[in-house]
């Protein structure tokens, strides 16, 4: 094709049926600007030259390309590269153009502050649609619409593996008669977990809020002991009488193994604040002891042997130093 034709052809591609130059000021754009690369890549510079006065918005469109093929003395090699670099930033020129109807930004205002507004908004909503998946085994729960009520002492799990095979991080202990808020609860279908044990389909999936996980891990390290029971020295705590250390206010002889240590007389428990006044709505009104009750943080984990079914307590470090109990 000559020169004269290639020219004429784009004109009449670019400036539509009728054909003839548009000297008018409109916005209209002549050729899609994301297509625009492919045309000038057909052309050559002169070509290029003869369609700015075509019309008035294709000389707009085409002038900073036609002066990037002109610098680069219309080698195809050369001013390629720096025309698809302009035609990016174009379209994202284009793109922040338009940022403010869909922020609804004022026309003129900064775009920086739009997208800022935009990204924002876009941050508040993840936070409130940001859910935590846990499972718990569902014989435990009674479901309630909006949310599931523990049975009994029981766990939520990361998986569902057998509560005993998780380290304290995996799992939160959740006490009879906690109503727990979920989002959504569904049947365990990952391949991985249906292979663990053949209680897993008794298990279920559990999504909820991340501020009801942090709540419930902040009160993990929570014991629960009965006052009279033990001489308060400040931060320390001298067992009085053979009594527990229970993970709720109910009675001991309600509770499985795993909810409390056996705490043997003379023992000393060090703990990180004072004892507290039991606060916890669903334990204050267990039974009508449960104002002798204390709520304590420990200082460092609890170091215990297990004697049958339950843990007793040895004390508080390192762990090499504690002696075996002997075996029955």
């Amino acid at each position: 094709m000559s020169e004269v034709a290639e020219t004429s052809a784009a004109a009449a591609a670019c400036t539509g049926p009728a054909g003839g130059p548009d000297r008018s000021s409109g916005t209209s754009v002549p050729w899609p600007q994301e297509d625009m690369v492919r045309l000038l890549g057909l052309l050559q510079v002169s070509s290029v030259g003869c369609l700015l006065a075509a019309s008035t918005a294709l000389s707009r469109q085409l002038q900073a390309p036609a002066a990037t093929m002109r610098e680069c003395a219309g080698d195809p090699a050369k001013y390629m590269q720096a025309l698809q670099a302009q035609q990016a930033l174009a379209a994202l020129s284009g793109v922040l153009g338009r940022a403010a109807d869909v922020t609804g930004g004022r026309p003129g205002a900064p775009v920086s502050a739009s997208w800022q507004s935009a990204w924002q908004s876009l941050q508040n909503l993840e936070m409130a649609t940001h859910t935590e998946c846990r499972y718990c085994y569902g014989p435990d729960w009674d479901i309630k619409p909006g949310k599931l009520v523990s049975r009994k002492g029981t766990w939520l799990k990361v998986n569902t593996r057998f509560s005993w095979e998780l380290t304290d991080t995996q799992k939160l202990y959740l006490p009879q008669g906690v109503a727990m808020p979920v989002l959504q609860i569904g049947r365990v279908t990952d391949p991985v977990e249906l292979k663990r044990h053949e209680w897993v389909a008794q298990h279920l999936r559990v999504w909820m809020k991340p501020a009801i996980v942090r709540t419930l891990e902040a009160r993990q390290g929570a014991w629960f002991v009965y006052y009279p029971h033990f001489e308060d020295k400040g931060l320390l705590l001298i067992a009085l009488a053979d009594t527990w250390m229970k993970r709720t206010t109910q009675m001991s002889g309600e509770l499985e193994p795993f909810e409390m240590i056996y705490v043997p007389k003379g023992l000393p428990i060090h703990i990180a604040c004072e004892p507290a006044v039991v606060d916890e709505e669903w334990e204050k009104l267990r039974h009508q002891h449960v104002h002798l009750h204390r709520k304590i943080m420990l200082s460092s984990a609890p170091l215990t042997l297990k004697q049958d079914k339950y843990d007793i307590f040895v004390g508080q470090g390192d762990r090499r130093l504690i002696p075996e109990l002997p075996k029955k």
